[in-house]
């Protein structure tokens, strides 16, 4: 069995810092990168820029014009091995007599999973897995979610005072977190499928929900191809059907998927085309709410990958109580704002320590005055 070295690890982190770019617009498809490497240096880079579009292996075969007999390849996941949009990566690599492929991690897609890599070596190439695996698995967590079940993978952002309020009594919350913090927050929205909010913080705030591209930090900004940059779908809780269309910024652009709640099983699923925007459905409810266990099926349906809610307390409170939330971003100011604001969460009570709902720290980092605490939930 061969040894992972530094060299190897050293090329699988320059793969994975092109496969970061493919975060914002490889959608459905895993964001994935590969650089190509012959004695000792890199003779081929690419990324997959877009589901259609050619994969990273052959952007980074087409950066080396094809020439890379003897070359060891570094891929951030499995090289695919079935036709698709495009042909399979792995007989590419086979044709063009690689010598050694060096990959992050299995494709868990029941289309690949181990079939790339089983190509690879009955054509006598050296396989080497699990590089960086754990990094690779973590940049594409949404992916390896819900590939392999019905459900997407959840982000949930709060922003928040110090004592955990959202806003105060009278509903006002502009701002209580920074301009950094802000600019974070465009980032997570760009790297999201979809954004789900409720009636209240529509009515509230009059928000677009919407991507603003501008906003970037240069540094994430100058990595996204501008030719493929997309708004996410915003999706709309209005369990009680209270909101007017014409009103409200957030239908006037993008598309945007109204949820109405509804008793009646014949009602349910039903669909509804108002406009070149906006787009009615009907969901059953459980306990007076969505049921977001049927939302969120609906929307694997429809491919979506990533999950980000941007919602008030009653919304955020219910996918936490759920189990659905997979991630938390909590960007905490150092406002104070009392014991009237409103709360950030209304949990229900745990039984005892040993047996509540628990989430890992996974970063902490600074935003202008602002700390962010990024938790994973325990199943992560």
């Amino acid at each position: 069995m061969s040894q992972v070295s530094d060299t190897d690890k050293k090329f699988m982190m320059q793969a994975l810092k092109l496969a970061s770019c493919g975060l914002y617009t490889s959608y459905p498809n895993p964001a994935v990168g590969c650089v190509i490497v012959r004695d000792g240096k890199i003779i081929g880079r690419g990324y997959h820029h877009k589901a259609g579009c050619p994969h990273a292996e052959i952007m980074a075969l087409q950066d080396a014009s094809f020439d890379v007999e003897g070359a060891t390849v570094y891929v951030t996941l499995e090289p695919c091995s079935h036709y698709g949009r495009t042909p399979p990566c792995a007989l590419k690599l086979k044709e063009l007599k690689v010598k050694r492929v060096v990959a992050a991690a299995d494709d868990p897609n029941p289309k690949v999973n181990g079939k790339g890599f089983k190509i690879l070596r009955d054509a006598g190439i050296e396989v080497i897995q699990h590089v960086l695996e754990k990094e690779a698995l973590f940049q594409n967590r949404a992916f390896m979610k819900s590939i392999t079940g019905p459900i997407p993978y959840v982000s949930v952002k709060v922003g928040m005072s110090l004592d955990g309020k959202t806003a105060l009594k009278d509903g006002s919350s502009k701002w209580i977190t920074g301009p950094e913090s802000r600019q974070k927050v465009q980032d997570i929205r760009a790297k999201s499928d979809c954004i789900i909010t409720g009636v209240n913080t529509v009515i509230a705030d009059d928000p677009l929900m919407s991507v603003r591209y501008d906003e970037l930090k240069e540094k994430y900004y100058k990595k996204i191809d501008k030719e493929y940059l997309r708004q996410p779908l915003k999706v709309i809780l209005d369990t009680n059907s209270s909101l007017d269309i014409a009103k409200y910024r957030i239908f006037k652009e993008g598309k945007v998927l109204l949820v109405h709640g509804t008793t009646d099983s014949e009602l349910v699923g039903t669909e509804k085309v108002v406009n070149e925007h906006v787009t009615r459905i009907f969901m059953p409810l459980r306990h007076d709410l969505i049921d977001l266990e049927y939302l969120l099926k609906y929307l694997g349906e429809l491919k979506i990958r990533r999950v980000m809610v941007e919602a008030g307390s009653i919304l955020t409170t219910a996918f936490i109580n759920s189990g659905f939330c997979d991630e938390l971003y909590l960007f905490m100011s150092g406002k104070v704002l009392g014991k009237d604001g409103r709360s950030a969460f209304n949990l229900k009570n745990a039984l005892s320590l040993d047996k509540c709902q628990e989430f890992t720290l996974y970063k902490t980092k600074k935003y202008g005055s602002d700390v962010l605490l990024h938790y994973l939930s325990g199943g992560n």
